[in-house]
């Protein structure tokens, strides 16, 4: 969906986060494209939205000319093999493609070895697009089942729209996944400690008190999407792996 006419004054996330809220019953949000958009930059005046659903493009589209923060919205279909806009994200998108995107992608078989589903990930990833990093935790209390979501970071906004029509495959183990949501921008402000969310509605962090944990760590769960990790509150250090209670050596950091 192409949209225009919201309010430019906001950061890239509160803008993703209002049309998060206005657009919610419409179908999944997936995405919100911000051509050219970079960190304590003002956001362009037209975004592409990636919705999934059924009726979602047709729900959508019947809020054109609604107001989302005071602003009276342009709201039009634009389909992936779209062509009329192109001129208005050409001088954008070479930029864009350079940008590294963090993705989720579930699906996969959970009780699969950890080694063999990052390689076949990785490979069939890979047929979209540069692959940068992939990142597959196992579960605290069982180490044999790894937990349901993928953090995998691409270069470029085309890796990433090609990704969006990922429906399975016929690997073994890979037959159900899907992207489930895209990083949104960082916030302008600084928040108290850098964490994954999955598309969620609200950002709340819960800390829990564990003695065996060496100081100064804490476990941390955010509480919209379940996932759980370790936060230096020295350093500002967040990462999946749990700190060593013999030493306070500081593992690789997320990626």
């Amino acid at each position: 969906m192409y949209v225009e006419g919201y309010d430019t004054s906001q950061s890239g996330y509160d803008l993703v986060m209002s049309m998060e809220k206005h657009f919610g019953s419409c179908g999944e949000v997936l995405h919100v494209y911000i051509p050219g958009y970079c960190e304590g930059k003002i956001p362009n005046r037209f975004a592409l939205m990636y919705l999934r659903g059924e009726g979602a493009e047709e729900k959508a589209s019947k809020l054109n000319g609604s107001c989302m923060g005071g602003h009276k919205l342009v709201v039009a279909p634009y389909p992936f093999h779209a062509t009329r806009l192109e001129h208005k994200f050409a001088l954008m998108r070479k930029e864009d493609n350079e940008q590294a995107q963090l993705i989720y992608i579930q699906g996969y078989d959970t009780s699969l070895p950890l080694d063999y589903v990052e390689r076949i990930l990785y490979e069939e990833v890979g047929l979209y697009g540069e692959v940068v990093s992939i990142t597959i935790c196992e579960e605290e209390e069982n180490k044999a089942v790894l937990r349901r979501t993928a953090f995998v970071t691409v270069r470029g906004i085309d890796a990433l729209e090609r990704l969006l029509h990922l429906r399975g495959c016929d690997r073994r183990g890979l037959e159900n996944i899907k992207l489930t949501g895209v990083a949104r921008p960082d916030p302008d402000e600084e928040t108290l400690f850098p964490v994954f969310v999955e598309c969620s509605p609200s950002r709340t962090w819960v800390s829990h008190e564990d003695p065996n944990l060496p100081e100064p760590w804490k476990d941390v769960v955010d509480d919209g999407t379940g996932l759980s990790y370790f936060w230096n509150t020295e350093t500002n250090v967040t990462q999946y792996q749990r700190p060593s209670s013999e030493t306070n050596v500081t593992p690789p950091l997320l990626q």
